[in-house]
């Protein structure tokens, strides 16, 4: 299909054999590698309805588009409200024990993800991983602090597990979208 002759261009998005082989196809392409959108949600948000649209992108495939949110940021004066409002949608936040082990479940000993993980619900996950979560939840979340390759909460993550950074304002909010793309 790649090399079909009607094709006009293609979008080539994931990994890296999958972007060669567009640009080695004789089409026009354009590739990029795996995704990790960050999310910020500022200030003047309507929090309900930014949190309903992240937990849909999220959730309505198990997160197995590599567009869909990775994490979520905000400011630290609304940093409970987004936490309530996630929790009311769904979301459970992980406790220290709960993030490190499934920590250790979402990347392999080679640093890739875990295959295991992706397309699963955020219930089938935890359960994998050993950690009880309400029938309710539809997004397991981990509060964050750093972004780096031994984070695995900072990475992409084909499935319905988000990072939750808090910051001081905008411009540390930036940076750190920065940081996580």
């Amino acid at each position: 299909l790649l090399k079909h002759r009607d094709i006009g261009i293609i979008l080539a998005t994931g990994g890296e054999a999958m972007v060669r082989a567009a640009y080695s196809s004789g089409n026009p392409a354009l590739g990029v590698g795996p995704g990790n959108g960050p999310s910020y949600i500022e200030k003047t948000a309507n929090i309900p309805e930014a949190v309903r649209h992240i937990f849909d992108s999220k959730t309505f495939d198990n997160g197995t588009i590599c567009a869909s949110e990775q994490s979520i940021i905000c400011d630290e004066d609304m940093a409970g409200a987004v936490q309530a409002e996630m929790e009311r949608q769904g979301a459970y936040f992980l406790d220290d024990a709960e993030r490190e082990r499934l920590g250790r479940f979402i990347l392999r000993a080679n640093g890739t993800m875990n295959p295991e993980i992706v397309g699963k619900s955020a219930q089938v996950i935890a359960q994998m991983a050993g950690i009880e979560v309400p029938s309710s939840c539809r997004v397991l979340v981990s509060e964050q602090t750093t972004v780096g390759k031994s984070n695995p909460y900072s990475r992409e993550k084909l499935c319905p597990i988000l990072a939750f950074y808090v910051e001081d304002n905008w411009e540390a909010a930036c940076k750190r979208c920065m940081e996580i793309l």
